[in-house]
């Protein structure tokens, strides 16, 4: 959205107070939200008791590789946070998109391609959070029941900082 949108938006939404106003004063902390997301994980068999290890026979699914490969870092940081097992790998689903229908664009196509591309009307708002996800399922689920395998298309080396391996040479720059 362009930063007039958002003012308007957030001025709609939450009046002159502005959104950083409301973020200070209702946003849970970054460690907070992770410790939670942790339990949850646990509780739902995806991640070992022991904090921050390996996923069981799950991965994150991304659109794109931005949110892990450099968002999620950079809040670890600012966090000072030992970065957990669970986001050395993901699953670009852009990745898995153009080689499963074997698309050949080296940049970025993107959710709102795919939805197009697959006849997926969008439901909600395109980059808001909770609709993004929900879209991006859709398209997920889509492309399962076409009889795409999800596999891992990048992985970090020894740190949340350290380099990507990229396993798709036909793969989203």
């Amino acid at each position: 959205m362009s930063e007039k949108r958002i003012s308007e938006y957030i001025e709609g939404k939450y009046g002159k107070l502005g959104l950083e106003r409301v973020w200070h004063d209702t946003a849970t902390p970054f460690k907070d939200v992770l410790q939670e997301f942790q339990i949850w994980m646990e509780k739902h068999f995806i991640l070992e008791k022991e904090s921050g290890g390996p996923l069981h026979g799950a991965a994150f699914v991304t659109c794109g590789n931005w949110d892990l490969k450099t968002k999620i870092p950079e809040q670890l940081k600012v966090s000072k946070i030992k970065p957990p097992a669970y986001f050395m790998e993901w699953i670009n689903l852009k990745d898995i998109y153009l080689n499963f229908y074997n698309r050949r664009v080296s940049k970025a196509t993107g959710m709102m391609t795919m939805m197009r591309e697959l006849n997926i009307p969008l439901l909600g708002s395109h980059h808001l959070g909770i609709d993004d996800t929900k879209n991006i399922a859709r398209v997920l689920q889509h492309m399962l029941a076409d009889g795409a395998v999800l596999q891992v298309t990048a992985k970090r080396s020894s740190s949340v900082t350290g380099d990507v391996k990229f396993f798709f040479k036909n793969r989203i720059r």
